[in-house]
């Protein structure tokens, strides 16, 4: 029974992804919005940032990772290890949300950010240019409201079955790989880390590897073993 349960799971979310309706990682389906605006007035959001808001570490301690449910369904603690990172990632989180709210990373002052953000403004069609020049300003207040942490800006991850059919799954596809450009190029200029992972998440036909991910977006635990291989020796150098 709990096996086909989690068969049931995974279609509705394999279908909510491709058509757009995307849940908090599925797991709380009461809360469903298909714009970025619809997605603030929805109450996980600011329950979330509420709730980092009571986080209390000393300064400079802290190894933080902020973005979406791609970070919120990171186990840091079972496939990183150790007491000092934290979780700031919000399912359905857009490139406007960590804007409003780097003060709560501020007044943590972590002695390192890691960074992944970007592909929900995608799929709920923000203008491209505005999501470059939203994650710019990401990187710009993080770097003059942190002086002491490194920062590790994460590429965004391909896909698969996004919009239903292939053609708008490449269409997807082509905004990513055109923001990680603008990611890479930065990152370069600012002198801040970038890490590509996108090259390790890639199957022989462009999209998402099957094994990595239960819905063409989100990741499966196989995922998440080959993302925290990729940055290991960035968060323990």
């Amino acid at each position: 029974m709990k096996k086909l349960l989690h068969q049931v799971r995974n279609i509705l979310c394999a279908l909510l992804a491709g058509i757009g309706l995307l849940s908090t990682g599925c797991s709380k389906s009461k809360y469903v919005w298909s714009t970025e605006e619809e997605y603030f007035d929805v109450p996980i959001w600011k329950q979330h940032v509420k709730a980092f808001k009571k986080m209390k570490y000393p300064e400079h301690t802290t190894t933080l990772f902020i973005g979406d449910s791609m970070t919120e369904g990171f186990d840091l603690r079972r496939h990183l290890g150790g007491d000092s990172l934290v979780n700031m990632g919000i399912s359905g989180d857009f490139t406007s949300g960590i804007l409003k709210r780097l003060d709560v990373v501020e007044k943590l002052q972590p002695k390192k950010i890691f960074i992944m953000i970007g592909i929900n403004d995608i799929l709920k069609s923000v203008p491209q240019d505005r999501i470059k020049m939203q994650y710019g300003a990401i990187i710009d207040q993080l770097s003059k409201d942190c002086p002491n942490a490194r920062i590790f800006v994460q590429s965004n991850l391909p896909t698969s079955g996004m919009g239903g059919n292939a053609e708008a799954n490449n269409a997807v596809l082509a905004k990513v790989n055109d923001l990680n450009a603008f990611l890479f190029t930065t990152c370069e200029a600012k002198h801040i880390s970038f890490i590509n992972m996108y090259p390790s998440f890639e199957a022989t036909d462009l999209t998402l590897k099957p094994e990595y991910t239960y819905d063409g977006l989100h990741l499966s635990d196989a995922g998440y073993v080959v993302w925290s291989n990729l940055i290991r020796d960035k968060v323990y150098p």
